[in-house]
């Protein structure tokens, strides 16, 4: 039977298979990433992120930074949580509900950088604002270490998209030359994600 497939459907398709391989490339060091749980990521990541009106590439940078992609993290006072990190204080669902669903998850981080980005508009240093309000609020850092962290999601995000595994490299960066360097850096893993994915497929 022919099968006709719009020209957008095919882009939205290749857009999601690229996502999921960036995904799976900047894996973190010692927490293994399965083809199958980079896909649903990027179902998730795709989801929210156009209904926000947010890069899905920045929820996954996101996600890589604050957990590395442990799905039931918890941070040091228990009010972070899940895969994004969640702020419970400032989120309809609790601790329990956020570690458990890497959907409610992307969700949340939508959410939040939408509002991010409406209440930064117009600012001169707008990526910096809506990325650190993110990791440190209203009073948002802009020196030291929590004031890269704009520049460490976009380094993630900026791996992923290429689908090169950067290691731990953009946890270093501290200007946009960084991120740059780290790429160059780092390790092209698309052929490992076909063969992660042949080995996954069952035989026919």
């Amino acid at each position: 039977m022919f099968v006709d497939l719009s020209l957008t459907t095919i882009t939205k398709l290749a857009t999601w298979m690229q996502l999921t391989a960036g995904i799976y490339a900047i894996q973190a060091p010692g927490v293994p990433m399965t083809v199958d749980r980079a896909a649903r990521y990027a179902t998730a990541a795709t989801v929210h992120g156009t209904r926000a009106g947010i890069d899905p590439y920045e929820l996954v940078g996101i996600a890589r930074n604050e957990s590395d992609f442990i799905e039931d993290i918890k941070g040091p006072d228990g009010k972070d949580c899940g895969l994004t990190q969640t702020r419970i204080t400032i989120s309809k669902y609790s601790c329990k509900q956020l570690r458990r669903s890497y959907w409610l998850a992307f969700q949340e981080a939508a959410r939040e950088m939408k509002e991010y980005g409406d209440a930064c508009r117009g600012h001169a240093d707008f990526d910096r604002c809506r990325l650190n309000r993110y990791n440190s609020g209203v009073h948002y850092a802009r020196r030291g270490f929590h004031g890269a962290y704009w520049l460490r999601v976009q380094c993630f995000a900026a791996a992923a998209r290429a689908g090169v595994d950067v290691g731990q490299g953009c946890r270093q960066v501290t200007g946009r030359g960084d991120i740059a360097r780290a790429i160059r850096r780092g390790v092209s893993r698309k052929r490992d994600l076909f063969a992660a994915n042949s080995v996954q497929e069952p035989s026919s």
